[in-house]
């Protein structure tokens, strides 16, 4: 592995014996500096020795993780380490059980092992980062500062050509070293937003008990900066209804501000329920059109579609199972009105992202990420395999 750092007292040399501390109270592991390279114009230039001040670069050791200090062994003096506030949100990462897994040429990362080996790179990298092992041997806890940066390394494995499932996003929870109450992170979230569409920002963050701090003028005209102080696990989501009350106008921006104690409020991530398939096939324009009604759907005509995935979003509260799969009876009933042809049109589907996704399930539902589609089903989902 290549180390890059800043000299601050002391030269190095290539062939030097040198020692690697984790703060003061860790221990000394020792390497030696195989080859050196400086900074000139961007670009990595080979060097024997470099001196204070320089940033410098320098392999000879894997044993390193970000904030060691490169100490001399008879002598060592380590500065301290690089502090990172803690992970408030957790997804569990496992293998794609879908049925229409690895039927991508695109993909071709599919097994747990890969998986794994691509988190724990990222948790070397990434200090906000963080992995556990999951309920199963498949399985992998990851946690992260938000939704949005877990979203990015979702995206970026995605890329890369990997294959999984991710549970939904939760909450992470501490206790008060004081007084042991159980406590939840706080954000400060920040909306910029026109005049007119204040009142519905006020409103969407009033339903998920955010509490209003401060309210000033934009520096564009006929714009309000509104500020609020609301629970992380409430603030998930949140960026899909500023977007669709606002009709994306409102800009939003949030910050961990501190932990309290646990709201004691029953605040649902959404306020509607799923479309559930009961059938697999592929799914047809006069499903489509019949059920276009009942809600808005994340799928189109000629889509592959499996026994308890999620094909849209309900009216309704509850979930609603349908068969997506089922064709127009061939028969001579004439359905287009007088004496007409019969014609199908079915509504476009809603394009939804990995974060549009992560803002919308729910703690009983699986995404399913692939280089290719992103589906979401339940975990009870019957065409899902056992493993």
């Amino acid at each position: 592995r290549i180390c890059i750092g800043r000299v601050t007292s002391g030269s190095l040399k290539v062939g030097n014996k040198i020692g690697f501390m984790y703060g003061e109270e860790g221990e000394i592991r020792g390497a030696s500096i195989t080859k050196l390279w400086e900074f000139q114009n961007n670009e990595r230039i080979p060097v024997d020795e470099v001196t204070a001040g320089d940033i410098c670069a320098f392999s000879g050791t894997d044993d390193v993780v970000i904030g060691d200090t490169v100490v001399d062994p008879a002598q060592p003096l380590p500065m301290p380490p690089i502090e990172v506030e803690e992970p408030t949100v957790v997804m569990e990462f496992g293998v794609n059980r879908s049925p229409l897994a690895g039927k991508l040429k695109e993909a071709v990362h599919l097994t747990g092992s890969k998986i794994e080996k691509r988190l724990q790179k990222e948790c070397l990298t990434n200090l906000a980062v963080r992995m556990e092992p999951g309920e199963t041997a498949e399985s992998f806890k990851v946690k992260g500062r938000g939704t949005l940066q877990l979203g990015i390394l979702m995206e970026n494995m995605r890329r890369e050509g990997f294959e999984f499932m991710v549970g939904a996003p939760q909450v992470l929870y501490r206790k008060d070293p004081e007084t042991g109450k159980k406590q939840e992170p706080y954000e400060e979230a920040v909306v910029e937003v026109p005049s007119e569409l204040q009142g519905a920002v006020m409103d969407e963050f009033n339903k998920k008990s955010g509490v209003l701090k401060s309210m000033d003028s934009g520096s564009v005209a006929n714009t309000m900066v509104l500020t609020f102080t609301i629970p992380t696990s409430c603030l998930i989501g949140m960026q899909g209804k500023m977007v669709a009350k606002t009709k994306g106008q409102a800009v939003l921006n949030s910050r961990v501000s501190h932990w309290d104690e646990v709201l004691q409020s029953d605040v649902k991530v959404r306020e509607k329920g799923s479309i559930v398939t009961m059938a697999a096939g592929k799914a047809t324009t006069y499903s489509l059109m019949n059920i276009q009604a009942r809600g808005s759907t994340f799928i189109n005509a000629g889509d592959e579609v499996y026994e308890g995935m999620c094909i849209g979003v309900s009216n309704k509260e509850f979930d609603m199972e349908c068969n997506i799969t089922k064709e127009k009876a061939v028969n001579n009933t004439r359905a287009g009105g007088y004496g007409g042809p019969s014609v199908s049109r079915a509504a476009g589907a809603s394009g939804m992202s990995i974060e549009d996704f992560l803002g919308h399930m729910e703690i009983d539902e699986l995404l399913e990420i692939t280089p290719g589609p992103l589906r979401l089903c339940k975990k009870n989902a019957k065409g899902l395999k056992s493993r």
